[in-house]
């Protein structure tokens, strides 16, 4: 993590809003009053930012290494009861954990009936082409697979001044651009979100 606090604190820079948080939250426009919980919290700045966009429901945060007023705990065994939150927010921190299907699991059950599961990550589009300036192009990136139903792209253009991409490389533990390399280059940040809604109503007996 302690490179992607100037990691993130460039990128939000670059973007004009908190990274992710500012896009992400603008998207999902939780309910002010909703219960939410953010699995993979870290320090929080999440959680931060929605409470300074006036939210005024609980919320939780939870992470292995937690900054202030984020609990210590595994995604793997959520410390809540069932039918606790209203969302339950997994930001770039799936592809990061052991068994993503049993947080996954874990995040559903602690939703109430309605509420939204919401998984972000990075999209292939992020920082393209960032990465073909540090000698990394396209073909070192995975293939993309097709992304699910209720899957929503958010994408926030952005303009690298040189010193903006050696501190990027620089936070990925790469080399700096060769001089050909003079910056303002034009790039895109990516996150892509996927929200499934929790089945309404009663749970059936004997579901987790």
């Amino acid at each position: 993590m302690s490179a992607l606090r100037p990691r993130d604190a460039l990128l939000s820079r670059l973007a004009g809003a908190p990274w992710p948080a500012g896009p992400l939250l603008g998207a999902l426009k939780l309910p002010p009053g909703a219960a939410v919980l953010e699995v993979g919290a870290g320090e929080g700045h999440l959680l931060r930012e929605l409470r300074r966009r006036g939210h005024r429901g609980l919320l939780e945060g939870l992470d292995l290494r937690p900054g202030p007023g984020v609990r210590r705990g595994d995604a793997h065994l959520l410390p809540w009861a069932a039918a606790t939150f209203d969302a339950v927010l997994f930001v770039r921190v799936l592809a990061h954990l052991e068994r993503p299907a049993v947080a996954l699991r874990e995040g559903e059950r602690v939703l109430r009936p309605g509420g939204a599961l919401v998984v972000a990550a990075h999209g292939p589009d992020h920082l393209r082409a960032t990465w073909a300036a540090l000698g990394q192009g396209p073909g070192t990136t995975p293939r993309p697979v097709p992304p699910p139903d209720g899957t929503t792209e958010l994408r926030v253009p952005v303009r690298l001044t040189r010193a903006d991409l050696e501190a990027l490389a620089r936070s990925y533990g790469q080399a700096p651009p060769g001089p050909e390399v003079s910056g303002d280059l034009a790039d895109t940040l990516h996150l892509r979100v996927v929200r499934r809604t929790a089945p309404a109503g009663p749970r059936p007996p004997g579901a987790a």
